[in-house]
Formats: C-alpha cells, sequence, structure tokens
C-alpha cells in the first residue's frame, strides 16, 4: 500500500529522533571511558619538585585535576572516585597505572613493588612514559620512560590495573569551606602548635628536610614548632617536636593549632613505619 502525505515526513523525523538519541549516547560513553588528559597536565606542573609518596601525590593531583576524590584502599578507592577499569591496549594519557597485591590493597598495605604512575603517552607496545613521584625513594617527581607495569609486577608477583578517572563536579563552596586552609609555610613560628593533616594517611618526620624517615606520624598528631621554616628540594619543612622525638615535616601537611584549643604535643599515637608504602616505590632500574 503506498504511503499517505503524511507518512514519509513522519517517518524522517523518526529517524532524525532515533540519530539524536544515539549520538547524545555516544557522546556520554566517549565522555566516560576517553582519557582525562587534565590529569596528566595537572601532574607534569610538578615535575622536579619533591612531592612525598607517589599514592598522596597522585590523589592531590586527580583531585585538583578532576574535583574527584580517591578512597584508601589501592583498589577499591580507585572506584569510589568513579574510575572505570581499562586495558592496557586502551589505556592512554592521564590514566593512572597501580601495581599492588589483589590480596592486599588496604591502606596499611606494606611491600616492596607497591607503586602509582600517571600515564602521560602510550607506545603501543604495553609500555608507556609515566610520571611519578618517589621513584628514587626521594620524593622528586620524575618521569619514567618506557615504563613496563606487565613486567615489573610480574617479577615481583603482583598485579597492576589501570584506572580512569573523568572529571566531576568541583566540591561545592560549602565543602570547601569546610576544610581547613593550609598554613602559609613562612608564617609558622618557634613555640607554634601544629596539627598532621593527611586525612587517612600518616606525615613523614625526617632526620632533616628531605632526610631519612624517622616515623610516620599519623593525621591529627600535634606538634610543637622548634624551628624557623627552611626550603629544600622545592618544598619548606617546618622543625617540630613530635610524641615521638624530634625532626622535619613537610609544610604544606601542617596546620596552626589556635593556642587555646591546642592538644597536648604527646596527644596521638605514633603508627608504625609503613616503609614500603610511604617511602618505598619501584627502583627506577627495574
Amino acid at each position: 500500500m503506498p504511503l499517505s502525505p503524511h507518512r514519509p515526513a513522519l517517518a524522517a523525523i523518526l529517524v532524525a529522533f532515533v540519530a539524536v538519541i544515539a549520538a547524545v549516547g555516544f557522546a556520554q560513553r566517549t565522555t566516560a571511558t576517553t582519557p582525562s588528559s587534565a590529569i596528566a597536565e595537572r601532574a607534569i606542573q610538578d615535575l622536579g619538585s619533591w612531592q612525598g609518596e607517589c599514592w598522596q601525590w597522585m590523589k592531590k593531583v586527580v583531585a585538583e585535576a578532576t574535583g574527584q576524590t580517591v578512597g584508601f584502599d589501592y583498589r577499591a578507592g580507585y572506584f569510589e572516585a568513579g574510575a572505570i577499569e581499562v586495558s592496557a591496549a586502551e589505556a592512554g594519557p592521564g590514566d593512572i597505572v597501580q601495581i599492588a597485591s589483589d590480596s592486599w590493597t588496604s591502606p596499611d598495605a606494606d611491600y616492596a613493588g607497591l607503586h602509582t604512575a600517571i600515564i602521560l603517552e602510550a607506545n603501543g607496545d604495553g609500555t608507556f612514559d609515566v610520571i611519578d613521584s618517589n621513584q628514587q625513594w626521594d620524593g622528586i617527581v620524575r618521569l619514567r620512560p618506557g615504563y613496563n607495569p606487565a613486567a615489573l609486577a610480574s617479577a615481583r608477583g603482583l598485579n597492576f590495573h589501570i584506572y580512569r578517572i573523568a572529571a566531576g563536579a568541583a566540591p561545592s563552596a560549602t565543602a570547601r569551606s569546610a576544610q581547613p586552609a593550609p598554613t602559609p609555610a613562612a608564617s609558622f613560628q618557634a613555640g607554634d602548635r601544629a596539627r598532621v593533616h593527611t586525612p587517612g594517611e600518616c606525615l613523614n618526620l625526617r632526620s632533616e628536610p628531605v632526610g631519612n624517615v624517622i616515623t610516620c606520624v599519623p593525621h591529627g598528631t600535634s606538634t610543637t614548632v622548634i624551628g624557623s621554616p627552611v626550603t629544600s628540594a622545592g618544598m619548606t619543612w617546618i622543625q617540630v617536636q613530635t610524641p615521638s622525638g624530634a625532626g622535619w615535616m613537610a609544610a604544606p601537611y601542617l596546620q596552626r593549632e589556635p593556642s587555646a584549643t591546642a592538644s597536648p604535643s604527646g596527644a596521638g599515637g605514633v603508627s608504625p613505619v609503613y616503609q614500603y608504602r610511604a617511602f618505598i616505590p619501584l627502583a627506577s632500574s627495574d
């Protein structure tokens, strides 16, 4: 039966509608599954500077680049930030490589080889040019060409996963205002009380600026400033007295306490030293 004069027009409208819906769906899928170069671009800004352990630095980069917060587990923490897992063949700039043991990904994970890196470029052969912090155990951010996570993980009996985190809504003004503002490093003076601010983590106490780690002091621990700020390796350091003794801490992770509400300097326990997590990544020769 021939089409009525109105049927061709109706058919064209339906075809156009289906095409629009398909295009929207494709755009949404593409947004969710394409690499976020914003993470790579933010990471490269720290090249050559002291940023501490690889895990904490990655979390900072992701938060500033996407507004997303990675949790405290070396696997589940990524999914808390809305990550999807991609294969090595799919990986691209801004994706995050995590080497860990799938049987031990909790925040207290402690073993050689645990490491985090951000991809700058995929080489197409299972290797990547990446940027990471602490690859030489000194907390410095460096480039690492030809990074082969499959080989490195296999050599240590570990697993590796690659995560992609898309940009999300930035924290609201209310959420931002609820977070204590960091204390300008130059304003610390001897006698000030300063509290460790590394939620879910601990902060290295060192023998000197960029020196050996004495211990890792938990978030919330109160300390007393005993010296003037010193700048070394691109980071400002504060000499403090803690419940476990005196040493140096990175100033950006300390917040001044109001004197009226400061807790005794001995308050708060000291966690065990998770040296592989906080201080030892994969050696650059691996």
